[in-house]
């Protein structure tokens, strides 16, 4: 009898540590403190958490954290937290309160192709710099909502982005690949980088907002003729210099002249040009095929 008892709670401790929180396997972590994910760690879960009066960092230098397709594993960060990714992959992310995910130098989220979630609530903030990105295709989607910010300053954004509510996002340098769809009153300040789209011209509801700023503008709202299958359209191309004086190529945005939300914002001064013809607004009499998008 003693012997079974001890075996029914061995068992007991096993259920518990494999049942723990949900996920298959011992393989949650949770951040009190500050501390380290490090080459050849993996988790399923990982979540952060400030103890008051202290604030909690968690530097990333290697590993993997996420098991998909489960969306619910992944980096969960709440309160004020920062945590700093230099390395290994993160497949799912979910951010809340006013935490800051830093993301750069060889770290990223999910990889070249896949299916992969990034969520952005309350009013915390996903900074991409240099050597860093957001990865996973079409397959994947970057969602901000509520005030959520994401501000791109290097390295590259290739995943399907939807803001909505009152988010924002901030292209300063990098890559933003796979175009844009906004929803409610969120903005996207371009001030820099490169933008390219995704199966048709990205997509602002009237509530939204897109900010460029610069000086030379010219719009051409058949930059290129495009196929996919037997499906073509016309994508435009918005081309000028950024206040630094850099050229910059902006695939799929929707037209200014069409849409007053789409905001072309001239270097001050650069405003004595308008008067001689410095903002150029080329337009053709063919008609720009849009697909339609799916809704979220």
């Amino acid at each position: 009898m003693k012997r079974k008892l001890i075996f029914l709670a061995g068992f007991a401790v096993i259920v518990v540590v494999f049942c723990a929180g949900g996920i298959q396997g011992n393989t949650v972590k949770i951040f009190y403190s500050d501390g380290v994910i490090q080459q050849g760690e993996s988790y399923e879960r990982v979540e952060v958490y400030d103890t008051p009066p202290s604030h909690t960092t968690v530097n990333m230098t290697g590993g993997h954290v996420g098991r998909s397709p489960d969306v619910d594993t992944g980096l969960h960060t709440y309160d004020a937290s920062i945590v700093n990714i230099s390395g290994g992959i993160v497949e799912y992310l979910h951010t809340y309160n006013s935490s800051t995910v830093n993301v750069y130098n060889g770290g990223s989220f999910g990889e070249n192709f896949g299916d992969y979630t990034f969520e952005l609530y309350d009013s915390s903030t996903v900074n991409v710099y240099e050597g860093g990105g957001l990865y996973g295709g079409s397959g994947t989607r970057l969602i901000l909502y509520d005030s959520g910010t994401l501000n791109i300053s290097g390295g590259q954004v290739s995943s399907l982005l939807f803001t909505k509510d009152s988010s924002i996002v901030n292209l300063y340098d990098g890559e933003l690949l796979f175009g844009f769809d906004m929803f409610d009153e969120s903005i996207l300040n371009i001030y820099g980088g490169y933008v390219d789209t995704f199966l048709g011209n990205s997509f602002a509801a009237p509530g939204a907002t897109v900010n460029i700023y610069g000086y030379g503008f010219e719009y051409n709202p058949e930059g290129r003729w495009r196929c996919f299958e037997d499906v073509c359209w016309w994508e435009s191309k918005l081309i000028g210099y950024t206040f630094d004086g850099k050229p910059f190529t902006y695939w799929g945005i929707p037209d200014p002249s069409t849409n007053p939300n789409i905001h072309l914002i001239l270097e001050p001064a650069t405003f004595f040009l308008l008067g001689a013809g410095g903002l150029v607004m080329k337009k053709r009499r063919f008609g720009v095929y849009e697909k339609s998008r799916e809704r979220i």
